[in-house]
């Protein structure tokens, strides 16, 4: 389990607005010629206009270099750079922000790799160091990380243990003083297909176990069972797929009605909607996100 880089403000999700056919067939076609641009965000899907958008910019060989932060109609109220090495390995991210109209250098992040592996974070303002986020590895296995900072030391650790097989069966969380908080033990059926969450408390008690379901041969789970440290049965999910095997919805099985947590859409692989829904608030929707796309250029 290698630890891959993500940018941040990357995360959200893209629309391709008004596309004729023709280009959707494209984007089905040959979707790895296309790349996120822009990132709308919008309170509820009855929005004509987002309240505030994300805009991606690349270098000439395609690195992500800038994603820019917005608010309707267009201002900017922060921004992150990436810089990377001659290989194209991120090296450095930089944060804007502040005053708006002003924006200046607050956070930035250096990145080292070891044999291809993120070894290190080092996160500063100013020059002054904040903390160091680290990753240790056995093989290609990810298998233990965490901050460590002037005030408390190391914290935040995480343990990852492995079967013969590389599957991640035990995970174990230490926050402060080395003292344990949570332990996660996965378990997996004859297939290697995840059928058991089991989350224990820093004593050893059982939390929360959910169970994995499958249909058939597949190795897409359809439903999730949570239960309590008592066994009761909390929550019943069925989880819902498009024929490209991408997640469209995650469902509430309840007595009355089956309310979604989610609900996307894609364009063969490439998502385009993203809705949330909040269970605080009687499973409104909480926000939408869309994303457009751009043709790699040639």
């Amino acid at each position: 389990m290698k630890t891959q880089i993500i940018p941040l403000l990357a995360i959200s999700l893209l629309i391709m607005p008004g596309c004729t056919k023709d280009e959707y067939r494209h984007l089905l076609a040959d979707p790895d010629s296309y790349r996120l641009c822009r990132v709308l965000n919008y309170s509820s899907s009855s929005d004509p206009t987002p309240h505030t958008f994300m805009e991606l910019s690349y270098s000439e060989n395609g690195n992500l270099v800038q994603e820019s932060l917005y608010s309707y109609p267009r201002t900017l109220f922060t921004y992150r750079t990436y810089e990377y090495d001659r290989n194209n390995v991120l090296i450095k991210e930089s944060i804007y922000d502040g005053e708006v109209g002003n924006l200046r250098l607050g956070t930035y992040i250096t990145y080292a790799h070891e044999n291809g592996n993120l070894i290190t974070k080092l996160y500063l303002a100013d020059g002054t160091w904040i903390r160091t986020e680290h990753f240790k590895y056995e093989g290609e296995n990810l298998v233990n990380t965490y901050k460590t900072d002037a005030s408390c030391g190391i914290h935040h650790q995480y343990k990852y243990t492995y079967n013969n097989l590389n599957l991640l069966i035990l995970e174990e969380c230490f926050m402060y003083n080395g003292e344990l908080e949570h332990t996660t033990k996965y378990t997996y059926d004859e297939s290697s297909r995840k059928v058991k969450t089991e989350i224990f408390n820093h004593i050893g008690e059982t939390t929360q176990t959910v169970e994995h379901n499958y249909t058939g041969s597949s190795t897409l789970p359809t439903e999730e069972l949570y239960y309590d440290l008592l066994g009761n049965l909390t929550q019943h999910r069925k989880l819902i797929y498009d024929a490209y095997e991408n997640l469209t919805e995650i469902r509430i099985l309840k007595d009355h009605g089956t309310p979604a947590l989610f609900k996307k859409k894609f364009v063969g692989k490439l998502l385009i909607e993203h809705i949330t829904y909040s269970p605080a608030w009687g499973y409104a929707e909480w926000g939408v996100s869309r994303y457009e796309y751009e043709k790699y250029p040639k």
